[in-house]
């Protein structure tokens, strides 16, 4: 991918899934009113940068890849939401538990996502 915006982009959005995905890992200090904080800023970039970039100067082989990846990574920040509302609703420890590993692996998957938008 030579745009220079794509890249940008994809970089900032990766630097702050890096930093959610951090402060998951300090479990059991997990702090929810920062993780909030720092998943509202995921989801204004993801709106703001990632959702309005288009395939328009991208070639061949290279645009369809791009769309395959941006689709994957629509379905999975839209699950991160999801699995990130029934965490902080889980009462139960286990259930707790089982919240955090879904949304590390959530948060995984789209820094690999990202990883390889920078390739393309």
């Amino acid at each position: 991918m030579s745009l220079i915006i794509h890249k940008k982009a994809y970089q900032d959005f990766l630097n702050l899934l890096n930093s959610l995905k951090g402060h998951f890992q300090q479990s059991p200090a997990v702090d929810n009113a920062e993780i909030a904080a720092i998943l509202t800023d995921l989801k204004q970039m993801f709106q703001k940068r990632i959702i309005l970039l288009t395939d328009e100067e991208l070639e061949g082989e290279v645009a369809n890849r791009w769309i395959s990846l941006q689709t994957e990574m629509q379905r999975e920040f839209r699950l991160l939401n999801t699995d990130w509302l029934f965490w902080i609703s889980a009462r139960q420890p286990t259930i707790k538990q089982a919240r955090e590993r879904a949304i590390a692996e959530r948060l995984s998957k789209l820094i690999a996502y990202c990883q390889l938008m920078l390739t393309l």
